[in-house]
Parts: structure tokens; sequence; C-alpha cells
């Protein structure tokens, strides 16, 4: 399914470009197809070579018109995950560095200077084609850093951030939840609006989408069933272990712990595991954040 949608949204950004007629449709298929793809990729591979580094596990990165998701687990707490969340558009400043010496090259080939600039050129050519996708590719990877870094919106990055900055400062889990939402919403609702303006339906579809995500945070809040929320699954679940601990004889466990018990309580096992931006075990059919 989101293999079909990506293709739609790609057919659609390029039928749409032949209204500016000559190669411009040729630009965006591959700056939003291949160029796209592997920038999602790799920095979704950077929230998974993140996790892996905190111990933590990767299910899977999937791809989808509105970006990436990296389906990852780990037990390390907020400050891990801030390094994991961080860890995503960090890899935008290599991506960068490297269209930026692609530049140099194609401008150089283009037109015998190595005078770079970050304006698309006109009229486009097959000459300055090369010239084109570097520049676009560039706007792009700060476009996605900037977006995912500065957007306190969970499940962005930023927003990602904002809520392992107020846990690890030891603001309570329903207030930091609340303080989320109030900051979440609006954004998206402002982002829907921008989407609208512009006519853009990708921008309306991602402020849906950090609204939906935004309501599924709100609902566990509102139900006090936090956690089983991916993002507070590990703060509650200490709390539960701590609690388990405190009525409980200490004993040698009988078995092998987990490596991803929470806590590192013997035999403790919570039924969340905290991810990015879900790595929960959902029965067969259900949905993910």
């Amino acid at each position: 399914m989101p293999a079909d949608l990506f293709i739609v949204f790609l057919a659609l950004q390029v039928v749409g470009s032949i209204l500016y007629g000559g190669l411009w449709p040729l630009y965006w298929f591959l700056l939003l197809g291949p160029i796209l793809l592997v920038t999602v990729l790799v920095h979704e591979l950077g929230h998974s070579l993140a996790a892996r580094q905190v111990g933590g596990r990767v299910e899977g990165i999937l791809l989808w018109p509105l970006g990436g998701l990296a389906f990852i687990g780990h037990d390390k707490g907020p400050k891990a995950d801030m390094w994991v969340a961080f860890a995503g558009p960090l890899t935008h400043i290599p991506m960068t560095a490297f269209w930026v010496g692609i530049l140099f090259a194609a401008t150089f080939i283009a037109y015998g200077t190595t005078a770079i600039q970050l304006a698309w050129p006109h009229p486009l050519t097959y000459r300055n084609l090369g010239v084109a996708v570097c520049v676009g590719a560039i706007l792009l990877n700060i476009s996605l850093f900037a977006f995912n870094l500065l957007v306190p919106a969970y499940p962005l990055d930023g927003g990602r951030i904002l809520v392992d900055s107020l846990l690890t400062c030891g603001v309570a889990e329903r207030t930091t939840a609340l303080i989320t939402c109030c900051v979440a919403a609006p954004i998206a609702i402002g982002i829907v609006i921008l989407g609208c303006v512009k006519f853009q339906v990708i921008t309306i579809l991602v402020g849906l989408w950090i609204l939906w995500s935004t309501w599924q945070l709100f609902d566990c809040y509102r139900k006090n069933m936090l956690a089983q929320h991916p993002m507070f699954a590990f703060a509650a679940n200490q709390h539960a272990a701590a609690v388990i601990a405190a009525n409980q004889p200490a004993v040698a466990p009988s078995q092998a712990v987990s490596p991803y018990a929470y806590g590192g309580t013997a035999g403790y096992q919570p039924h969340v595991v905290q991810g990015y931006p879900a790595a929960q075990h959902f029965p067969p059919g259900a949905g993910r954040v």
C-alpha cells in the first residue's frame, strides 16, 4: 500500500509539472523519485543506527509519501531516545555536503566555472539539468533538516526531542503529554491551512498526519493509558517496575532476563516497547502510530 501511494504521489507531481513544459517533468521525477527515496532512507537509517548504538533493535523501515518511519525499540530512556531522534536530521548535513560537491562539478561542466548558485537555472536544458537537480537536492535536504528538527510537533523529530527534553527535566508524564498535544495541534492546523492556501496536497496530508498522531496521544492521556503509548512507555513502565520491586522480595531470577526488559527488573516485560515512531507489538490487522 505505501509503495502504491508513493507511485501515485510521484505520478501526480510529474503530471502537474507537464504544465511547465520542457525538462521539468524529468526534473521532478528525478528529485521526488530516486533522490527523495534515498534521502529519506538515509534519514531513517540514521535513526536505526542510533537505536542500535544505544542497544536497541530495528524491526524495519517504511517509506511512504509523507516520508519514512523507522520501527525501532530500545529501553534506555528519554536521553537515549533524544539521541535517536537527533540522529535522523543530522544525516542531512553530510548529504548536503555531498550534493554541494556534486554541484561544483555540475556547474563546471555546464558553465566552465565553479561559481555555484543555489538557484534553479532558466531555461532548463540538458546542459544545466545536473545543476538544477543538485540545487533541488540541496534545498530538499536543508528543508527536511529544518522541518524535522525545528518543528516541535509530535511525531516529528522535533516533537520527540520536546517530549524527551521534558521527561529528562523531570516533568511528569501526563503534564508532558498535555504540553506536547497543546504544542502539536496548533502547528498541525497551521500546516493544513498553509497547504490549502498553496494548494499543496502533500502539505495538507502532513498536517493531518500530525493531527491524527496528536489525537492518539491525547486519547491515551484522557483515558489514563500513557503506558500504552510508545513515547511514554519507558517512563510509565519504569514506575511500574519500581512498584513491583518495592513490593516483592529480592530473589535471583530463574532465567535470563530479556535485554529489553524495562528498568532491569527480573522477569518484568512491558506490553509496549518505546520506538520511533512506534514499535508496539500490534495484533494482526491493527494499525501503527
